[in-house]
């Protein structure tokens, strides 16, 4: 396994404290400290990730494997966050659903194509997606719900507002993937 899949691995390996540091985060006197950690393990998984694609690159060690758990390691990461999100009541759940709808498809994709032989990476549009995915939910690890109930309602909208971004990047590179990919559909040998 090369460097840019064993940062991939780390990444997929982070997900498990982060999951638990996030959703500890509501529970308790230690709820702020637990939040800010599950900030620095996802600033630490994130840089991972952009490491893994600038060594990967750079050395030319692109592989398969990592074109499949990249991505499976991001949304596994995302994907935690927006659904504890909800949860906690920073964001509705239909946005939630609209990025792992997407995720699902997008995985459905790349199965059909894995069984033809081919391995299709992720585009420009799906890593700008990934990429404000990740700086929203960092804002929101930084701010949580603010200190008091009087800005708790400000800190919703914000949250609200700012995770709309994504979710629009979401839906477009999601359709802008199957565009490229109906030949899969299309052609059903």
């Amino acid at each position: 396994m090369n460097l840019p899949n064993k940062l991939t691995a780390i990444r997929l390996i982070l997900a498990i404290p982060f999951i638990y540091f996030l959703q500890e985060s509501s529970v308790g006197s230690n709820g702020e400290m637990y939040r800010l950690i599950a900030f620095a393990i996802f600033m630490f998984a994130s840089l991972t990730d952009w490491l893994d694609g600038y060594i990967a690159r750079k050395y030319n060690l692109i592989t398969d494997l990592g074109k499949i758990m990249d991505p499976l390691a991001d949304k596994i990461l995302v994907i935690s966050a927006l659904v504890i999100f909800v949860k906690l009541d920073y964001i509705p759940s239909w946005m939630s659903i609209v990025v792992i709808a997407r995720e699902f498809l997008i995985s459905g994709i790349r199965t059909i194509a894995a069984a033809k032989g081919e391995v299709i990476p992720a585009g420009m549009l799906g890593k700008y997606k990934t990429t404000t995915q990740m700086i929203v939910i960092m804002i929101m690890l930084v701010f949580g719900l603010g200190k008091t109930p009087s800005n708790a309602e400000f800190y919703k909208n914000l949250y609200f507002y700012l995770t709309l971004i994504p979710v629009v990047l979401t839906v477009w590179s999601g359709w802008e993937y199957s565009v490229k990919a109906k030949h899969y559909f299309l052609n059903e040998n």
